[in-house]
C-alpha cells in the first residue's frame, strides 16, 4: 500500500489522494497517515508530489523476490544492513555466533514457502520478476 500511495501522491494532490486510497482503505484516520506519509516534506501538497522513500524499497523487495533461492538469509541477517548482492563478498566478516535470526526466519523452509505465497498474492511470476530485474 505504500508503494501505491508514493505513486499516486506523485501524480496527485492531497486531497485526490485522500479520495483515491479510499477504494482500499476505508478508516480515514488510516488514509490520512498514509498521505501525510506521502506528503512529508513538500511545501504544498495540493500539487503532485511525493516523499519517494517507501518506493524506492520497492526496488528492493523485488530483487529479494526475484532472488530469493539465492540468497543466505541467515549470513544476511548477521552481516546487518548491507545489500544481498554483497553477501558473498562479505562472508568473512560475519559473526555467526551471536547473531540473531527474526522468528519469522527461523525455519527457512516456510520462509520461502512465504515468499513465494508473496509472489502469488501479488499476482506475480518469476518471469515476470526475471523481465523487470
Amino acid at each position: 500500500m505504500l508503494y501505491y500511495t508514493v505513486y499516486q501522491a506523485s501524480h496527485m494532490s492531497f486531497v485526490k489522494l485522500f479520495r483515491d486510497l479510499g477504494r482500499f482503505v476505508q478508516d480515514p484516520n488510516t488514509r490520512w497517515d498514509y498521505c501525510v506519509r506521502a506528503k512529508r516534506g513538500q511545501t504544498d501538497t495540493a500539487q503532485p508530489g511525493c516523499f519517494s522513500k517507501d518506493q524506492v524499497y520497492l526496488d528492493g523487495v523485488l530483487k529479494i523476490l526475484r532472488y530469493r533461492d539465492r540468497i543466505n538469509f541467515p549470513l544476511l541477517m548477521a552481516l546487518g544492513k548491507v545489500s544481498f548482492e554483497d553477501v558473498d563478498r562479505l562472508r568473512v566478516l560475519a559473526q555467526m555466533d551471536n547473531s540473531r535470526i527474526p522468528h519469522f526466519m527461523q525455519d527457512q523452509g516456510k520462509y520461502a514457502e512465504q515468499l513465494t505465497k508473496i509472489i502469488t498474492v501479488n499476482q506475480l511470476s518469476d518471469e515476470e520478476l526475471k523481465t523487470i530485474i
